[in-house]
């Protein structure tokens, strides 16, 4: 084990620099009555110093760690016991010998994680030799530094939880907009009727393109996704080499979408470009796609789809059906804005407004 995996296992358990804690308090008031000593310890040896995690009959909270007595500890497996430090070549001109808190006596058993690593000690210190603390007295020091190192691993293993339950409703946070336009897609899809082959079809596609935004916001963190973005990997299944080159986006730059703005935005584009395969633009040979947005003020912006297919008969749509509807009444509603159809006979223009750049957060 190297020196800076210990360092990083002490880290990683977020107990250094901690409040100090009445369960670690317990631990070194036992040690000190159970062997008899002035001072007990809970010493964790960081790079340059050992704090104290938890002192008993000591008021200094930290040492530089190269007057550590602990730094020796830790290098071994068993309880390392110093009966006369005086006399000891390591230490008798150690400042914690020769002054305050004139250390005569040590013992320290390392506290070792699972993996091996020893983080620091459970120490006991007197100020007087002690050449009678044998195998007895080590054991039971051993066994109360088994007990402190079961509590700092489930002080460990309580962050996790608490962290993975973070997580876990974080998640359910960001998942939950897809969630509900999944939920809205079934419910108005099932009012549209149509057998029920062409349902799941229906709801296997959109659900797919939905599933693909998810991923593109997740890659940015949950946050937003840039419009372009949205927009290019929406579309790209509609597209082939020949057609993508008759669709382009007019707007110089790009704008952020709220995660819930993306599906919306993301429901749109699908049903435009769902349209146009049917219908337009992308069922021709010649036919072209427009899309621009522009920003009015702080809180309002405009997107417009402009379509033109020469030999196309565009009809007017009584707009009852699940993709109109989709146009007419979600997206709008979702923007907090309005959406307009222009249908020409060569062509269409779909203009849709929203109050605010990052849209339903």
């Amino acid at each position: 084990m190297t020196e800076q995996n210990r360092l990083s296992a002490l880290q990683k358990l977020g107990v250094l620099d901690s409040a100090p804690e009445a369960r670690f308090d317990r631990l070194t008031r036992l040690a000190a009555r159970a062997l008899g000593t002035e001072i007990a310890l809970v010493s964790l040896i960081d790079d340059e110093r050992q704090w104290f995690k938890s002192r008993h009959g000591l008021t200094a909270e930290q040492t530089p760690r190269d007057q550590a007595f602990c730094a020796h500890a830790i290098k071994s497996e068993d309880v390392m016991v110093v009966p006369d430090a005086s006399q000891d070549k390591r230490f008798f001109d150690n400042p914690l010998v020769t002054g305050d808190p004139n250390i005569a006596f040590y013992a320290g058993a390392p506290l070792i994680t699972r993996d091996g690593h020893a983080l620091g000690t459970l120490c006991v210190i007197d100020s007087k030799p002690r050449p009678d603390f044998g195998e007895e007295d080590q054991q039971i020091l051993a066994d109360i530094a088994a007990s402190v190192m079961t509590e700092i691993e489930a002080t460990s293993q309580s962050q996790i939880i608490d962290d993975l339950n973070i997580v876990n409703e974080e998640l359910q946070h960001r998942m939950g907009n897809m969630y509900a336009h999944v939920s809205s897609l079934i419910s108005m899809m099932g009012r549209t009727g149509g057998d029920q082959k062409d349902f799941v079809k229906r709801l296997r596609d959109r659900i797919t393109t939905l599933a693909q935004t998810q991923a593109l916001i997740a890659s940015h963190r949950y946050e937003s996704a840039p419009l372009s973005a949205i927009f290019d990997t929406t579309l790209a299944p509609f597209l082939t080499a020949e057609t993508k080159r008759r669709v382009t986006r007019l707007t110089a730059g790009d704008i952020d979408i709220s995660a819930r703005g993306a599906f919306t935005m993301t429901l749109m584009l699908n049903e435009l470009a769902t349209n146009a395969m049917k219908h337009g633009a992308l069922g021709r040979d010649t036919g072209i796609i427009d899309f621009s947005w522009s920003k009015l003020d702080d809180e309002q912006i405009i997107f417009l789809w402009k379509e033109v297919s020469e030999g196309a008969n565009f009809e007017p749509s009584d707009r009852k059906g699940f993709g109109s509807q989709i146009l007419s009444r979600i997206v709008p509603m979702d923007f907090q804005g309005t959406a307009d159809f222009q249908i020409l006979p060569a062509g269409l223009t779909y203009t849709v407004s929203a109050n605010n750049l990052r849209i339903g957060s």
